[in-house]
């Protein structure tokens, strides 16, 4: 067994834990904005999407199972991202028609921790989850640790950059 293997493995455990907290979270709150249908965040980012290379790794493979027409469209997007200077910014891997994300099953840690993880500088939150929040309470919430999966996944995954250097590493590899 390789450490890439070793480490994808280490990768997918971060993430079904996530997805596990993320489920019981949406499940105990019939009131929580995260769920299917809702893609506020994706249209709404304050940066564009960091991620290690492991990360990156992970989410090529989604890329590559897309039509060459919506691997280009993306590109575009990504292109587009990179050079745009205010916030908010538009996740180049949404469907905008549909609202859902193309990559899904391969989106980065953080689309799948958003609004279900609170950071020590405050949380990762949309306006509607801190209005919901502040209807409802969250003394129930065992909210997941931000920054201890960020630095798990920095562990396995070296340096972190923005999804359009990654993009443009890989352009600049194919060359």
């Amino acid at each position: 067994m390789s450490t890439s293997d070793e480490a994808r493995r280490a990768l997918e455990a971060v993430y079904a834990r996530v997805e596990a907290r993320a489920a019981d979270i949406s499940r105990s709150h019939d009131w929580w904005p995260c769920r299917r249908g809702c893609d506020h965040c994706c249209r709404h980012l304050a940066a564009p999407l960091p991620m290690t290379y492991l990360e990156w790794s992970y989410l090529e493979e989604g890329l590559q199972q897309l039509s060459p027409e919506a691997l280009e469209e993306i590109r575009e997007r990504v292109d587009a991202m990179a050079r745009q200077e205010a916030r908010p910014y538009t996740c180049p891997m949404l469907d905008r028609e549909t609202g859902a994300c193309r990559v899904y099953a391969h989106r980065p840690l953080a689309c799948r921790s958003y609004g279900f993880a609170a950071a020590r500088d405050g949380g990762l939150f949309c306006h509607f989850i801190l209005d919901l929040v502040g209807r409802h309470g969250d003394a129930d919430i065992v909210w997941a640790n931000q920054d201890a999966l960020e630095d798990a996944v920095a562990r396995l995954g070296g340096a972190t950059r923005p999804l359009p250097e990654w993009f443009t590493r890989k352009e600049r590899d194919t060359r």
